[in-house]
């Protein structure tokens, strides 16, 4: 009699059965792959990450070919069948000799070694400082492989879940399609051809109050990018960049892995503002890229968001799984409810982006029988069994979906309960990538001479589209938002996000399923569109009130006398003029002036005490700030003498505050 073997995943027991001509070897080197290759019965192996492949064979090849690789002589490698949920072969998990435990808190260290050693398992690494959730691996003393190990330790009432360290493999929320127009629609109200005033996200009307600022962080985690653009570079736009394909710093694209898709991504979010190419949803903002090569194990992507959420408020993953049964495990489901409500670089929470994905698929539909959709290379495809998205339909992350310029649903765009917002992209049909849909294309930045790029020999492109192109917008309006009010916390942000969208409509069925989900619900909710499209001018003019909260006239005594007086400021210094900001002083009487206990305070309260300095007649002075802040967005600054008296008073504007590393005469 057959057993039942069972795939635990978050809160979902999944069902299996083994794949007929699929399994996964670990082949150290090309002398294992070579050996492989000379096997009867075997058709073709494709590496799924590090030295993990997938093996495909001729039907009823499968069992004798890993029983071979198993006992070479020469060189005997680990083998593990490849799995599918009972009655969905298209849906395929595969293992790693690898699996993910978490304790329950009353069992102390002995008892701990004690499970370890009883199943054979070898402790890798843990996950919070009291070890309770760790990576541990299934060594030869278990004599089973890991999700057999995996099954039995479920039902031990020692741990809180025992599951496999999948791999998991992405695609990239975008498919091109022909190109479009150059100009960047999508961030101002424009009409024209195929394109209406109301189809973008009017950024234009929030970098009135801010084009973001350096102290917020985008995180961008895709394939690659192309940190020689001008639009991804300039004073102090890339930090902690991260290569979690090549191990280093440098996450630039390669030719050979084909990397195109980060680039254009982060062009769309943080692109700069420099006077040439495109200008991204939030200029000023700074840069981390994290690339990795699409396919992770869920070991891997916990330290890939660990890291991005210890060093960005925003978040942007223009990937996912396609639609089958994708749940999140255990140990990333938690890591995205941590990151929501104590993430950041100051813990009040990152919020985390993901495209909803391009296959006009339900993101969660427990109940499907079928539905068709074209894999990016390998053809239409159906899925049988439940679809889950298991990034976009978790609850603490922001799934966004695709509008057109025509203000209507991208036909490619998935949808259901759980799509958060939308945002603005292009159109084409999922099932026919060349057929031509109404609505234009997204302008952004492009590779040059690396990777396969858009348009040869530029470095932008009008060609970007998908979800892909809708979440780093909406990821940059975040960001501009943040950098208005930076005391928001992640839910804070989400709910102004929410609250301030275009509840755009389409009335049209869709063009391939039939369904009419463009409308809102007595709660305000559509399918389709989430909570309606995103609007950059009014959730930024929601937050500001709360970001700078200007008071009334202060109600400070005047001195008779103003002597010293505010001229000049340094914003946003860089170069020969490197350091903290500064204000210049000048004193206009014919008497010296004692600055001790001066003290000089911004628009939210924060004060810089003067250094004990006399400042002659008709001199000037440098004072370097610390507390104080010269926003972007401009502000006030107070100067006091020692009894609490203003002696001088200066309102700026945004206008003034442009030219990083200039001073600004007032």
């Amino acid at each position: 009699m057959a057993l039942d073997y069972y795939l635990y995943r978050g809160s979902e027991r999944i069902k299996l059965e083994r794949s007929d001509h699929f399994f996964t070897a670990m082949l150290p080197d090309a002398p294992a792959r070579a050996i492989l290759a000379a096997q009867p019965g075997f058709l073709q192996a494709k590496q799924v990450l590090g030295n993990v492949y997938k093996i495909e064979t001729e039907e009823g090849h499968r069992d004798q070919l890993m029983e071979h690789l198993r006992t070479h002589s020469a060189c005997p490698m680990i083998c593990h069948h490849a799995y599918c949920p009972e009655g969905d072969p298209a849906t395929r998990y595969y293992l790693t000799d690898q699996l993910i435990l978490k304790f329950r808190e009353v069992l102390g260290t002995t008892e701990k070694e004690d499970v370890l050693q009883h199943y054979g398992l070898r402790f890798l690494k843990s996950y919070d400082n009291n070890q309770e959730a760790c990576l541990v691996q299934v060594t030869h003393a278990a004599r089973k492989n890991p999700l057999k190990v995996s099954n039995e330790l479920a039902k031990d009432d020692r741990l809180v879940y025992a599951e496999p360290n999948l791999i998991n493999r992405f695609a990239p929320q975008y498919m091109p399609s022909d190109p479009l127009f150059a100009e960047q629609w999508h961030l101002q109200a424009r009409s024209g051809l195929e394109l209406v005033a109301e189809a973008g996200v009017d950024c234009t009307g929030a970098w009135r109050v801010s084009r973001g600022d350096r102290a917020v962080t985008v995180a961008v985690i895709d394939d690659g990018f192309d940190l020689s653009h001008p639009d991804l570079s300039g004073a102090g736009k890339v930090v902690g960049a991260r290569d979690y394909s090549g191990r280093d710093s440098y996450p630039g694209p390669e030719r050979a892995s084909g990397d195109f898709h980060g680039t254009p991504c982060a062009g769309v979010a943080i692109g700069e503002e420099n006077g040439t190419g495109i200008v991204g949803a939030a200029p000023g903002c700074s840069f981390l890229p994290i690339r990795f090569p699409l396919s992770a194990d869920d070991n891997m992507l916990f330290d890939i968001f660990d890291y991005a959420g210890r060093n960005a408020h925003i978040l942007s993953c223009s990937w996912g799984p396609v639609p089958v049964y994708a749940p999140l495990s255990s140990l990333l489901s938690n890591q995205m409810e941590r990151l929501h409500r104590s993430g950041g670089p100051d813990g009040r929470g990152c919020l985390v982006f993901f495209a909803a994905g391009n296959y006009n698929a339900p993101i969660k539909d427990l109940d499907n029988t079928g539905f068709t959709w074209r894999h990016p290379s390998q053809g239409l495809k159906t899925t049988t069994g439940p679809i889950v998205n298991g990034y976009a339909a978790h609850p603490d992350v922001v799934a966004v979906a695709a509008s057109t310029s025509l203000a209507r649903k991208s036909a490619y765009s998935n949808w259901g309960e759980g799509i958060t917002i939308a945002a603005p992209s292009d159109n084409w049909n999922p099932l026919n990538q060349q057929e031509r849909l109404p609505g234009r294309g997204i302008w952004t930045t492009d590779n040059e001479d690396t990777g396969l790029g858009f348009a040869p020999g530029s470095r932008y492109t009008g060609n970007f589209g998908g979800t892909s192109s809708a979440c780093p917008l909406a990821a940059g309006v975040a960001a501009l938002v943040k950098s208005v009010n930076p005391a928001l916390s992640a839910a804070d942000l989400l709910n102004i996000l929410k609250n301030t969208t275009d509840k755009i409509t389409d009335q049209n069925p869709d063009p391939i399923l039939g369904n009419r989900k463009g409308t809102y619900d007595a709660n305000g909710y559509s399918e389709w569109f989430g909570y309606g499209r995103i609007n950059a001018a009014r959730a930024v003019q929601q937050a500001a009130p709360i970001a700078d909260p200007v008071p009334d006239e202060p109600e400070i005594p005047e001195a008779d006398v103003q002597a010293v007086q505010m001229v000049a400021a340094l914003v946003n210094p860089r170069g020969p003029e490197s350091g903290a900001e500064k204000l210049m002083l000048v004193n206009l009487s014919d008497q010296p002036v004692a600055l001790g206990g001066w003290t000089i305070e911004d628009q939210n309260g924060n004060t810089d005490r003067l250094a004990a300095y006399t400042l002659q007649a008709g001199s000037v002075v440098r004072v370097g700030l610390g507390r104080v802040r010269l926003l972007n967005a401009g502000g006030r600054i107070l100067l006091k003498n020692a009894g609490g008296q203003l002696m001088h008073r200066v309102d700026y504007t945004r206008a003034e505050t442009t030219k990083e590393g200039w001073w600004v005469k007032f």
